[in-house]
């Protein structure tokens, strides 16, 4: 199963991701080991759908590094921090299962 992210606001173009569970896991992983651990659990924990405020995603943006420390994807991480950095723009996040 995997995971659909959305920004809260978005044009229907930009603004969205698909993730696999084992991206989501991995991305988790790296977020918790930052302190990120709140919004880490609410994305992972969702069994059909949740909506996750732009104050939770500043939150975890304040914690998180540019660069991880154990993620071996780069990029994944660095498209992932711009994803949600567009979120805490656009009303947060709105995560399907």
């Amino acid at each position: 199963m995997s995971y659909r992210l959305w920004w809260r606001w978005n044009d229907g173009v930009s603004g969205h991701v698909w993730l696999s569970e084992g991206d989501v896991d991995r991305l988790a992983q790296e977020m918790e080991r930052h302190g990120s651990w709140e919004l880490a659990v609410r994305i992972a924990a969702v069994k059909t759908e949740a909506t996750i405020t732009p104050q939770e995603v500043t939150r975890a943006l304040e914690r998180l590094p540019p660069v991880p420390t154990q993620l071996e994807d780069t990029e994944l991480w660095g498209d992932w921090l711009d994803f949600l950095a567009g979120a805490e723009q656009k009303g947060g996040l709105l995560v399907r299962r």
